[in-house]
């Protein structure tokens, strides 16, 4: 991945100020094949190479920022992310979060496609992170060592989960049993780009993750500590079970698609709560 083309925080801010006068008063991050919140009132749409300098190359990230409204909220969606194991360094896959923060937009909710490791989901499942393991990190690979710690409910847990929940609750309430209740659960990030092997799995039970995927937790450990609010939320594309064959990114697509209706009704209830 050539890197060096990517715009530096500044001036992408500087290009986004240019094409609208306001801060959006929340973002939304996707991941791969999660569509939602489109064709907004007002909205504009502008591709990852304007806004970065580059654009994302995995199948499922169209790579385009659109800004809508959502009742009278300003809202950002960025249509795909950049990965590690796509190539890219730290500061690119933070490129996205960190601009978003320096933009001062205030709530941020991110969304990934995990595998599920709970035997209590089931595809199509919403998962409300309320806490993450980093294994993704290039310096793990790099010391042969995982870290020991899992970053704590106190940290993944604000007002947005709160809302989230919330909003759960009220859907459940008001669509005559149509929405599933969310999920609630530790997320593991893996550097990839393979699937987990068998003893990958029988470790992340052990560590007691629910659900495992290649992203999301760069985009939180970037905001933590900042100003903007951040949260995050997994689509399970696949559960793991020992007699069944996963089949690859084109089931995690495939699910991802089919759970957009709800993950659309909750986000849209959450950013206007």
């Amino acid at each position: 991945m050539n890197d060096s083309k990517a715009r530096t925080v500044e001036q992408a801010v500087e290009f986004l100020r240019s094409k609208s006068s306001r801060v959006p008063d929340a973002a939304v991050i996707l991941g791969s094949g999660v569509n939602v919140l489109e064709n907004l009132p007002g909205e504009i749409q502008l591709s990852y190479n304007d806004v970065f300098g580059i654009s994302p190359s995995v199948a499922g990230h169209s790579g385009s920022l659109s800004l809508g409204e959502v009742d009278g909220k300003l809202v950002a969606v960025l249509r795909g992310r950049f990965h590690l194991y796509e190539g890219h360094f730290w500061d690119v896959v933070t490129l996205p979060t960190r601009v978003l923060v320096e933009w001062g937009v205030p709530k941020l909710f991110v969304t990934n496609a995990a595998g599920g490791l709970n035997q209590a989901f089931q595809v199509g499942d919403l998962m409300l992170i309320t806490s993450y393991r980093d294994h993704l990190q290039p310096k793990w690979r790099e010391v042969g060592l995982l870290p020991a710690l899992t970053k704590e409910a106190s940290v993944c847990e604000n007002e947005l989960t709160a809302k989230l929940s919330q909003a759960s609750d009220k859907l459940l309430a008001t669509t005559g049993g149509a929405f599933r209740a969310i999920k609630k659960g530790l997320y593991a990030g893996l550097l990839g780009p393979t699937y987990e092997t068998l003893a990958e799995i029988d470790m992340l039970k052990l560590l007691k993750a629910d659900a495992v995927g290649m992203s999301t937790v760069p985009e939180l450990m970037t905001a933590d500590g900042t100003k903007t609010q951040a949260c995050a939320l997994s689509v399970i594309t696949n559960v793991w079970t020992p007699d069944v064959e996963l089949e690859g990114h084109e089931e995690v697509l495939r699910a991802a698609k089919e759970a957009s209706q709800r993950l659309d009704q909750l986000l849209r209830t959450a950013i206007t709560a």
